[in-house]
């Protein structure tokens, strides 16, 4: 929230392509009408939705919503075409979906259709394996299975080695808390994407905790 009083900080990393979660649509549109910069917003509430941002010579084409609410697919042009999922992974009443069961409904939607070379799932995923217990077939575990067979894997596990449920660097702090901590936040990439992997980095609280309960995750491709 708040991404009009964070948007400085944001811009500090350099970010080509940035997926924000609970942001207005007013603070997306505003950064998207300016010239190096196009933009999309999902949702239903104008105060808090999914955002995505693409600084030129990147630029959204094409930006439609998908099931679950909080899930969109963007075709978007540049140095390479890429089909970008973002994703915000809440919880809902109709169909009655939890965190990652929204994972998996949008999954069920990728499935239906083949995959372009490049493409990449990005988001906030508010799940763990370490949870598996509490979701039964549709586990994070699970999910990870699926993107998988889709010729997907998670970019900060592939460049890192950790494990799924063993990262050494956590993405969100509960409450601002710095000692309960959990790694929930992904970008999975096609397999093509992951041979173009140069660095993954995680915000360190030092630097974010003052400013959001998630740290960044930079992805950094050589396209």
């Amino acid at each position: 929230m708040g991404l009009k009083k964070k948007r400085e900080k944001l811009l500090t990393l350099g970010a080509d392509l940035m997926v924000i979660q609970e942001c207005s649509r007013s603070d997306i549109q505003q950064l998207g009408q300016t010239p190096r910069w196009s933009s999309s917003w999902f949702g239903k509430n104008k105060h808090k939705g999914l955002g995505v941002l693409a600084k030129v010579p990147w630029v959204i084409r094409e930006a439609r919503p998908l099931k679950p609410r909080w899930a969109g697919k963007l075709i978007i042009d540049g140095p390479a075409s890429l089909e970008l999922f973002p994703v915000w992974a809440c919880t809902s009443k109709r169909p009655a979906k939890r965190y990652i069961e929204q994972v998996h409904f949008l999954l069920d939607a990728m499935e239906q259709t083949p995959l372009p070379p490049f493409a990449i799932v990005a988001g906030d995923f508010n799940s763990n394996s370490f949870w598996d217990s509490d979701f039964g077939t549709q586990s994070h575990s699970a999910a990870v299975d699926r993107f998988r067979k889709l010729g997907m894997a998670s970019a900060y596990h592939a460049f890192s080695g950790d494990p799924q449920g063993a990262e050494r660097h956590p993405t969100f702090w509960f409450r601002k808390n710095k000692r309960t901590v959990y790694h929930i936040d992904y970008a999975f990439l096609s397999r093509p994407l992951l041979s173009k992997l140069r660095n993954v980095a995680v915000g360190h609280w030092d630097d974010w905790l003052s400013f959001s309960d998630h740290a960044p995750v930079l992805v950094d491709l050589d396209l």
